[in-house]
């Protein structure tokens, strides 16, 4: 019976991983999950690899590198999801006014996006630049599944993640900046006043 249930278990995963698979070249197939649907989606397609990217991040890098990959894999990643998510719908339902379906619609867009990232999760450590492919094509899925689930022209898709982006970009810079001059300020006036004394 033990077996059973194993067998079962592994072929529930096998099968989680074939559809992610078939949703991640066939975007227009994906239908809108509850949030719950999506997140045991999420999880159930991701085992496998993201085991795979802790075997291969401890042999890389050893216990850093596993700890980094189960974190990346299993806990950061769905909190993107879900913040990412809330973002998107942020933008389609309250300022672009466009997207008329729940968040949880957003959310399984959000979900069929990161099947590149996660599925391939281990060739990114192996090979570091595979990574921004998979990148890319994540947000081609995500533009197809916004405009398709949430009913909008791709020009209001694409502005729904690429605003934030850019806003994200922004504020990075000007944060990394601010902190740039806090720091180097005193150091420059010091040298300065060294300079002076001597």
């Amino acid at each position: 019976m033990k077996n059973g249930m194993q067998n079962n278990l592994f072929d529930s995963v096998i099968n989680s991983i074939k559809s992610a698979w078939n949703l991640a070249i066939h975007p227009s197939t994906a239908k809108p999950m509850t949030i719950e649907e999506g997140v045991k989606f999420y999880y159930s397609f991701a085992l496998l690899p993201g085991i795979a990217a802790i075997i291969i991040g401890y042999a890389a890098v050893g216990p850093i590198g596993a700890i980094s990959a189960f974190a990346a894999v299993f806990i950061l990643e769905m909190i993107g999801l879900f913040f990412g998510a809330g973002i998107y719908h942020l933008f389609g339902k309250f300022i672009f006014r466009k997207f008329t379906k729940d968040y949880s619609v957003t959310f399984t867009a959000a979900v069929v996006a990161s099947i590149p990232t996660i599925l391939f999760s281990w060739l990114s450590i192996l090979i570091g630049p595979a990574g921004f492919i998979f990148g890319i094509w994540g947000i081609v899925l995500l533009t197809i599944g916004l405009m398709r689930m949430q009913k909008v022209s791709v020009v209001i898709a694409v502005l729904s993640w690429l605003i934030p982006v850019v806003i994200l970009i922004i504020l990075t810079v000007a944060i990394l900046t601010a902190i740039s001059a806090a720091i180097g300020t005193p150091g420059t006036n010091l040298t300065t006043g060294a300079l002076t004394t001597i």
